[in-house]
């Protein structure tokens, strides 16, 4: 298994996998079906903020869903 690397290339640092996985979190939960308004629209919040955490250290990440 390959080690998971930055855009630049560079191996991931612990914080950056916990940023990442975050991430990953939020994005499985704004794709459910069952939220209440407020709980999606925190979520999308918070994606923003992971999603900006991400680009500013140069990881690999989508753009957060609408």
């Amino acid at each position: 298994m390959s080690e998971a690397r930055d855009l630049l290339g560079r191996p991931l640092e612990a914080v950056e996998r916990e940023v990442l996985a975050a991430h990953e979190q939020l994005l499985r939960i704004a794709a459910r079906s069952d939220l209440a308004p407020c709980v999606r629209a925190n979520t999308l919040a918070a994606l923003a903020l992971t999603w900006q955490m991400a680009n500013d250290l140069d990881l690999p990440v989508d753009t957060p869903p609408e």
